[in-house]
């Protein structure tokens, strides 16, 4: 191929206007610059760099288009190589479209298979009771002076305070503690109004009454946050070594101790964030990441943050790595790594309601192997 028809075909595919044909043309002919990246030529192709933003954008928008459509897709994402795999998978099932699906290997991927997660989490009152929240019957799970606690028919955590005569204050203000395990999430409603979804190995501590100036709540693992508004009375959140002041506000705090930084998502609303001597606000559609006490303020895809409460996987360039802790966590299932993993990163979504074996053979089209038994998957080149 000329050199200006591969500048043609490389317009076509970023304005979205290649065909499959055109669009396995070209990610052919990338692939064959793996190897040896001196062949590129930049005075006429352009740098690599840009580029490969321009062709990560136009993945970006095909997810986009597909979110509202039951059939999602993955899209690997390699270093002049966008795109080398499209997977769909969507209603229990999974198809793939790359011609290498013809060559998969159909033995039996794992021995023992795993379910995806769903909504269990134990609940553990002031006096050290706990309870099982998904054992546990609808409607009415304790009760200690004005102070409610329910299990509702869609299955979340309500606390209510009856204020009836006013006694509500002088009552003594215990601490319950929220926790979901690997393979769970719940979601609560707090004694103010406050709606929080809590991802897998997370858990959130807060008083039974919010009294005094503030309500103030303890995070660890990850949460999503829907706060009533009261400007007399801020809604905090600790995190590890930080806190998150918020203004009435829709946002999202992921903090696992085996992630490299506490990032605070925002979609709606303001918050402050203070991390030792270190503290910035955030605007709607930014997300700060707090790491050895800097916080750094970045633009980012609020929406893609909080897939995984509306039921998603969902990569932006994300490697093999980030992606089996999230996989990790979801279907309660230790991961180790044996060999150099290739460095693709990946861009797209998947359901979460599928099985782990699903999940996994959609990645082991792109260059990665797993062997699966009981409850380990080993991660091969």
């Amino acid at each position: 191929m000329q050199q200006q028809e591969l500048l043609q075909l490389i317009d076509k595919y970023l304005n979205g206007q290649a065909s499959a044909e055109e669009e396995q043309l070209l990610l052919d002919i990338f692939e064959r610059f793996q190897p040896d990246q001196d062949h590129w030529d930049e005075s006429i192709l352009g740098l690599k760099d840009q580029l490969e933003n321009k062709m990560l954008n136009r993945l970006q928008q095909a997810v986009h288009e597909q979110q509202q459509s039951k059939v999602q897709q993955l899209f690997t994402f390699r270093k002049i190589a966008a795109a080398a795999i499209i997977i769909f998978i969507g209603a229990g099932a999974y198809y793939y479209s790359h011609k290498q699906a013809l060559k998969a290997n159909h033995s039996q991927l794992v021995k023992h298979d795993a379910e995806p997660g769903n909504n269990k989490a134990i609940l553990t009152l002031g006096n050290g009771t706990k309870l099982v929240l998904d054992s546990a019957k609808v409607g009415l799970l304790a009760k200690k002076g004005h102070i409610s606690i329910q299990k509702t028919q869609d299955g979340q955590l309500m606390y209510t305070v009856d204020k009836g005569d006013g006694k509500t204050q002088n009552e003594p203000i215990t601490w319950n503690t929220i926790s979901t395990p690997r393979g769970g999430q719940y979601q609560v409603i707090l004694p103010d109004g406050t709606k929080v979804w809590l991802n897998a190995a997370s858990s959130l501590k807060f008083p039974t009454a919010f009294t005094g100036n503030t309500r103030s709540v303890e995070l660890t693992g990850e949460a999503y946050f829907e706060v009533v508004k009261n400007a007399a009375q801020p809604f905090t959140v600790k995190v590890d070594h930080m806190q998150v002041k918020v203004f009435g506000t829709h946002f999202n705090i992921m903090a696992y101790q085996d992630e490299p930084a506490i990032k605070t998502t925002l979609l709606e609303g303001s918050v402050q964030l203070n991390d030792g001597g270190s503290g910035s606000f955030l605007k709607p559609g930014q997300q700060g990441v707090a790491k050895g006490g800097n916080i750094r303020v970045a633009e980012v895809d609020a929406e893609q943050t909080i897939a995984w409460k509306n039921g998603f996987f969902e990569f932006n360039r994300a490697s093999i790595y980030d992606i089996m802790k999230q996989i990790s966590r979801w279907y309660d299932i230790e991961v180790i790594y044996d060999g150099k993993l290739p460095d693709d990163e990946f861009v797209g979504k998947i359901e979460r309601n599928v099985k782990l074996s699903q999940v996994l053979h959609i990645l082991e089209l792109n260059r990665v192997h797993f062997k699966v038994e009981n409850k380990k998957i080993t991660v091969t080149p």
